[in-house]
């Protein structure tokens, strides 16, 4: 048994597999003479049924799966040997009268594969912008706790500092006998909802206000406030109509900044002045600044690997790959459309790939359990819950992991991190100060 080559570019090749007779005659013949043993053949004892006679039925088949097994892992391990990194998988050229009986046979497949690729890391700089929290940040977080543990005094009627608790229903304007047409949907209104907000403002509890749906046709944002989705205005029919009515109004008293909710928001004695308060959420804030500090840096040291390497793809492999596999692509025409719409994508997974490879980038289940802990407690800081237990942490991730596509999703959240690990230790950094508008301003470049 033996594979060559012969490459038609630095990224495609036709992979030749050659097998003697000798590599799969062996095989053929002990599951020939196991199902003589077992075989039920009219007018034969069973286990007494000639061996020429099931040779003569089955030798064909049986013969071509030992070669099919044979080729197979022939082509895996001369890919794996050579450290091939294949695009999509291998093509089989067709194969006109393959004679199992002959001495020797040869059957053909085209590969594209990954180009060879030197990227050296140390090479590459881009800003890394140092961003400073201000004052105004840091009154507006103590403000947000403040809030989260506000004290809810209902009210009648509705001002700007009102929140209200509203049900909304679509329901038909000829027949309403027959009931909602959706289930009713609970939402939140404040001012920051301003569509919402002025639609409701002149209401009272226990009020009904309705319309038709074709004014939410007409605003978007509307519709977006009152929790109906774009794709559902789009599906109404003409004779629905929206209601909208306001279940309790009220107001938030701010809880006072003091020891009280210092506890509530990290536990007990954690934080004893407001001082401590605002220094500690300046630390949290820089933090969460450099974390997306950080991420501008690989991000931009990403973009300029890929802007200044040469990433040749195996086009018309590829192309003829996507028509051979997928039967929604019909003609050569809409493999390449397909193609260039994902260039990009993929020579960012190549030039990716290339790194984790040459710098030995691995993850483990403990480092996957760590990463979704992180996500669990930043779920969990979302609503306002600072001081959970470790263990209570852990069951959450414990159960976060039970799901398949979150596995995924964390895994390469992990391998991405420790990837940017790798880049920040490398890549020269150029450093900048800004404020934190000026950061987002920088952002959106």
């Amino acid at each position: 048994m033996n594979v060559t080559a012969k490459n038609h570019d630095e990224v495609s090749a036709l992979l030749t597999v050659t097998l003697e007779k000798k590599d799969y005659a062996n095989e053929v013949e002990k599951r020939l003479q196991k199902y003589a043993k077992s075989a039920k053949v009219p007018g034969f004892r069973k286990g007494k049924v000639p061996l020429s006679l099931v040779k003569r039925q089955y030798e064909a088949g049986i013969a071509f799966e030992e070669i099919n097994k044979k080729v197979s892992t022939a082509l895996n391990d001369y890919v794996k040997e050579n450290n091939i990194k294949l695009m999509g998988q291998p093509i089989p050229r067709p194969t006109e009268n393959l004679d199992h009986n002959a001495e020797q046979l040869s059957v053909s497949f085209e590969i594209g594969f990954e180009p060879q690729l030197s990227i050296d890391i140390s090479k590459y700089k881009a800003p890394f912008y140092r961003v400073r929290p201000s004052d105004k940040e840091v009154d507006q977080s103590v403000r947000n706790m403040q809030r989260r543990f506000a004290d809810k005094q209902v009210v009648e009627t509705i001002h700007d500092e009102s929140h209200v608790e509203a049900e909304v229903t679509l329901t038909s304007m000829h027949n309403e006998e027959k009931g909602h047409v959706h289930l009713p949907k609970n939402i939140e209104v404040s001012k920051e909802q301003k569509e919402a907000f002025k639609l409701l403002k002149a209401g009272k509890v226990g009020e009904v206000i309705k319309f038709s749906a074709e004014v939410l046709g007409k605003n978007q944002e509307l519709a977006k406030e009152l929790g109906i989705s774009w794709e559902e205005v789009a599906h109404m029919k003409k004779d629905e109509s929206v209601e909208v009515r306001i279940k309790e109004i009220y107001v938030l008293k701010l809880h006072e900044v003091n020891q009280e909710l210092f506890d509530k928001v990290y536990g007990e004695g954690i934080v004893k002045s407001e001082e401590e308060l605002k220094e500690k959420i300046k630390v949290e804030l820089e933090d969460y600044f450099k974390f997306n500090s950080e991420a501008y840096f690989f991000n931009k040291i990403l973009e300029d690997i890929i802007a200044e390497q040469e990433v040749k793809l195996p086009e018309e492999f590829l192309a003829k790959w996507l028509l051979s596999s997928n039967e929604n692509v019909k003609t050569e025409e809409e493999a390449k459309e397909i193609l260039e719409k994902e260039k990009e994508q993929l020579k960012y997974q190549i030039i990716e790939g290339k790194l984790i490879d040459d710098h030995k980038i691995s993850i483990d289940y403990v480092e996957v359990m760590e990463q979704a802990k992180v996500a669990v407690k930043n779920q969990l800081v979302m609503y306002g819950m600072h001081n959970l237990s470790d263990e209570e942490i852990e069951k959450y991730a414990v159960e976060m992991l039970k799901q398949e596509e979150q596995v995924r999703k964390i895994s390469s959240d992990v391998k991405r991190n420790k990837l940017k690990a790798m880049v920040l230790k490398h890549a020269e950094r150029e450093y900048k100060e800004v404020s934190h508008e000026d950061f987002l301003e920088i952002l959106k470049k």
